[in-house]
C-alpha cells in the first residue's frame, strides 16, 4: 500500500526516516543540499493515518489523510495519499471515492515509477476494485503514462538552452555587409531547486536577465523526476556525496555538447542556482576553477566534502563566490551558513554572504537585479588560466 512498495513495518520505517529530511540544518554537512526536499510523507499526521488504514482503522485514516490534503494540496507527490486514500476507501468497501481517489493518484503521477506500477497491479488493498470494468481503464492508463514518461525521459531531462539574438552585422566600405564570425556569448548555466521544471525555472527567473545582456543561457535538468514536470537532482541523502559528484560530471559532460553548438566566451562563465542547484553550483564552482568564473547562489545548502578537492586551486585563482541568502529560510538558517563562509575565507576562498530580506520566493526581477550587480563583482578579479605543465 505505501510508497509503491510491499506494506509492511520497512515501508512504516521508511516513511518515519524521510521526515527526518524536513528537520532544520543547523550546520552545514554533506547532506545540506538535500534539505529542500519536500514529500508529503513529511507531513505530521501522514505516516499514522497510512499505519491506521493498515490496521484496519480505516475511517480515521481517512479523516487524517482527507485533511492533510486540505492542508497541503501542493506537495510534488501528493499521488502517494491519493493512492492510499483509494487504499482506504477500496478496503471500507466505498468504491465511488476508492475509483475517485486512484484515479487522482494515477493522473497525477503515482505510476512513473515502475515498483509503483507493479504495486498498483497487484496490491491486496485494491482487490475490491479489480471486478469493475473501471479499475481496467485506470490500470491500462497507468500503464500508458508509464510508457510516455519512459519514452520520452530524455528528452524532458535535456538541458534547457537560450542564445540572445544575433547583434545585425557591420557594413563594409561599399556598404556590403561585412562577413564576421558571431559575438562569444558570457554563459550562465542554471541549475534548478528541488522539484521543478528546468525549462519553466529558467525563462522565468533567468532569461530576462540573459536577454537584457546578451548572455546565453544553459539550464540542465536533475534526473530523478518526482512527479510529472517535477524534477530532483538529488531527491535523498541515502549516498549522497557519491550521487553529488556523478551529478556534476553530466552537467560537465552536457556542457561540452552546448559549447560544440554555441560561441561561449571561455573566460565569462558563471554557474548560478537555487536550493539543491545552489548546493550543486557551488561544487561546481569551487572544482573546476580552470572554466568557472564565479558563482551567484541563491537559499542553497552546500556540502564541505565538495570543497576539499578544489579550494586551493579555486583560492589560488581568485574565483569569487556570492551566496544570496534569505534571512528568515526556515531549511537554512542563516546563522550556521555565517560560520561556514567564514570558515572557508580563513582558507582563502574570496566567498561572501548577501543576506537578502525575508520575504517570500525569487522574481525575475530580483534574480536580474542581484546577478547585475554581483557579476561585476566577480569581474574585478582578472581571469587566471591554469598554469602551464611543469610551473
Amino acid at each position: 500500500m505505501v510508497n509503491g512498495r510491499s506494506p509492511g513495518r520497512g515501508a512504516v520505517r521508511s516513511l518515519a526516516a524521510l521526515a527526518l529530511l524536513a528537520a532544520p540544518s543547523r550546520a552545514q554537512d554533506d547532506s545540506a543540499p538535500t534539505r529542500d526536499v519536500v514529500s508529503i510523507e513529511q507531513r505530521p499526521g501522514y505516516v499514522e493515518a497510512v499505519e491506521a488504514i493498515a490496521r484496519g482503522e480505516e475511517e480515521a485514516g481517512i479523516a487524517a489523510l482527507a485533511a492533510l490534503l486540505a492542508a497541503a494540496p501542493s506537495e510534488p507527490d501528493l499521488f502517494l495519499l491519493h493512492y492510499n486514500l483509494a487504499c482506504g476507501h477500496a478496503r471500507h468497501g466505498a468504491l465511488d471515492p476508492a475509483f475517485a481517489a486512484l484515479r487522482e493518484a494515477v493522473e497525477s503521477g503515482y505510476a512513473i515509477h515502475p515498483l509503483r506500477l507493479q504495486n498498483l497491479l497487484t496490491d491486496r488493498d485494491l482487490e475490491p476494485l479489480r471486478a469493475d470494468p473501471r479499475f481496467a481503464a485506470l490500470r491500462d492508463r497507468a500503464i500508458a503514462l508509464h510508457e510516455s514518461l519512459r519514452t520520452s525521459f530524455e528528452e524532458l531531462t535535456a538541458p534547457y538552452e537560450f542564445l540572445p539574438p544575433e547583434p545585425p552585422p557591420a557594413a563594409g566600405a561599399e556598404g556590403a555587409t561585412a562577413p564576421a564570425a558571431p559575438p562569444l556569448r558570457p554563459l550562465l548555466i542554471v541549475l534548478h531547486p528541488f522539484g521543478v521544471e528546468r525549462a519553466d525555472y529558467a525563462r522565468r527567473l533567468f532569461e530576462p536577465f540573459c536577454a537584457e545582456h546578451g548572455f546565453a543561457l544553459f539550464a540542465p535538468s536533475g534526473n530523478q523526476m518526482i512527479a510529472p514536470e517535477r524534477f530532483a537532482f538529488f531527491a535523498s541523502s541515502v549516498d549522497f556525496v557519491d550521487g553529488f559528484r556523478m551529478a556534476q560530471r553530466r552537467v560537465v559532460m552536457a556542457l561540452e555538447e552546448f559549447k560544440k553548438r554555441a560561441r561561449i566566451d571561455p573566460q565569462r562563465i558563471y554557474v548560478t542556482g537555487e536550493g539543491q542547484g545552489a548546493g550543486l553550483s557551488f561544487a561546481l564552482a569551487i572544482r573546476n576553477p580552470q572554466w568557472v568564473r564565479g558563482a551567484v547562489l541563491f537559499d542553497g545548502g552546500y556540502a564541505p566534502a565538495t570543497t576539499k578537492d578544489w579550494l586551493a586551486a579555486s583560492a589560488e585563482r581568485g574565483r569569487r563566490i556570492a551566496i544570496v541568502h534569505r534571512e528568515d529560510d526556515p531549511r537554512y538558517p542563516l546563522a550556521p551558513l555565517e560560520n561556514y563562509v567564514l570558515q572557508l575565507e580563513s582558507q582563502g576562498l574570496a566567498i561572501r554572504l548577501f543576506p537578502r530580506a525575508a520575504g517570500g520566493p525569487l522574481t525575475p526581477e530580483a534574480v536580474a537585479a542581484t546577478l547585475a550587480e554581483r557579476l561585476p563583482w566577480i569581474d574585478e578579479v582578472p581571469f587566471q588560466r591554469p598554469a602551464a605543465p611543469g610551473r
